[in-house]
């Protein structure tokens, strides 16, 4: 992951494109239109990253089999005057030797669009360079792509993940399987847990942290004062169809 970061800041783009597998997937931000294979990547790297000044600051890395969980803040630098700061956490998926074979940015467009634009005159020639590199490099159809990122479940969503969360850890299993659907889809560490109650005994004295809501998904940092986890709480309608805990294993 440092090898992604350091191509970010050195703007290389062939040394940042070498890290992924030519078939390999990137979706930035979750629920935006995912971007497939090499060309696509190249396309990405120019509309997004090319135009700005990025650094990483990282809170933790979770490491969970083949799966890296980075809880991080993403610095852009989009002029002199413009700089956001963007709460994320960032899903790779590796393979054996070492290259990314998928990345799920789970962050949220319409907070880091409201951040740009509350620079005021000066987030003007910003969202213009913005727009015009989207149509340029992604054409209208991945312009429209990108803007699915503005659609997902919200804070309603994140409000119930927390809920969930700390219902579970309280070993409240009754109050957890009123809001999942009929057979959710458990995991804990890499393994799957039979049951809610299952997944509680394993969350027992977990803390919520930074909760993120992007398309059908809610990542959810977990501490319980050592170690670290990151949950992603996905949605199927209003109801939680999957609960995935990723912790160092």
């Amino acid at each position: 992951m440092l090898a992604g970061a350091a191509a970010v800041a050195a703007h290389d783009k062939q040394r940042w494109l070498s890290l992924f597998t030519p078939s390999a997937v990137v979706n930035d931000p979750v629920g935006s239109a995912p971007h497939r294979g090499s060309e696509q990547l190249a396309r990405f790297y120019d509309t997004f990253i090319a135009p700005n000044r990025i650094r990483f600051e990282v809170a933790h890395d979770v490491v969970c089999g083949r799966e890296v969980l980075r809880d991080v803040t993403i610095v852009i630098e989009m002029s002199d005057r413009v700089t956001l700061r963007v709460p994320a956490h960032l899903r790779y998926a590796m393979t054996d030797d070492a290259h990314i074979d998928a990345l799920a940015a789970h962050w949220e467009l319409g907070p880091m669009i409201g951040q740009l634009l509350g620079n005021g005159s000066a987030a003007a020639p910003v969202a213009g360079r913005l727009s015009a590199g989207l149509l340029r490099n992604q054409r209208l159809g991945g312009a429209l792509g990108f803007a699915r990122g503005f659609v997902g479940v919200g804070a309603p969503a994140k409000r119930q993940a927390i809920a969930l969360l700390q219902a579970l850890g309280a070993g409240d299993v009754r109050a957890a399987e009123q809001v999942c659907t009929a057979a959710p889809v458990l995991r804990f560490g890499g393994r799957p847990a039979a049951s809610p109650a299952d997944l509680g005994r394993l969350l027992a004295g977990w803390r919520v942290g930074k909760t993120l809501a992007a398309g059908r998904t809610v990542s959810v940092t977990l501490t319980d004062g050592e170690a670290h986890a990151v949950a992603l709480v996905e949605f199927a309608g209003r109801s939680v169809s999957a609960v995935t805990v990723y912790v160092d294993a």
